[in-house]
């Protein structure tokens, strides 16, 4: 695998950086043969992936907090603005254009669980009716009509 990548290098003229490769592998495999794999590469091995673009790569069973980076970044999100100084039409326009692109990526490639769809909504539908942890206000449209398209809205 090392000679066939130095080849790839001699070749294309760009360079693998084997200290910052990730060797990860399945437990189809020993942990001595991946030890020894890493070290003839000088790389480290990794159980977990990571993410690319805040999507998890997925190498197991999806579980509660795999997507948990979209509702965080979400959250961030909405944390910096001000809903008190912020008409409705504010926070719609915000939510609208800002927050529900951010699952939208992750979104193209999987099917985000309903968990995650779900928190997803109840973040964005308190920051439209200016909820908070110890005030709640009254929701005078539901959430699907605020969610369909102007031109098909009554």
């Amino acid at each position: 695998m090392k000679n066939c990548l130095d080849i790839f290098s001699d070749i294309s003229s760009q360079q693998v950086s084997f200290p910052k490769l990730r060797v990860y592998y399945t437990s189809n495999i020993s942990d001595r043969k991946a030890f020894v794999l890493a070290n003839i590469c000088g790389s480290s091995i990794t159980k977990n992936l990571g993410s690319y673009l805040c999507v998890p790569l997925i190498h197991g069973r999806i579980k509660k907090d795999t997507y948990r980076e979209i509702l965080l970044k979400t959250q961030k999100r909405l944390s910096t603005w001000n809903t008190v100084s912020l008409s409705f039409a504010d926070r719609y326009t915000l939510i609208k254009s800002i927050t529900f692109a951010i699952p939208v990526y992750a979104m193209q490639s999987i099917k985000l669980p309903s968990k995650i769809s779900t928190s997803h909504d109840k973040i964005n539908r308190d920051f439209l009716w200016g909820n908070s942890v110890d005030r709640k206000k009254v929701h005078l449209v539901k959430w699907d009509t605020v969610c369909l398209p102007k031109n098909l809205r009554a």
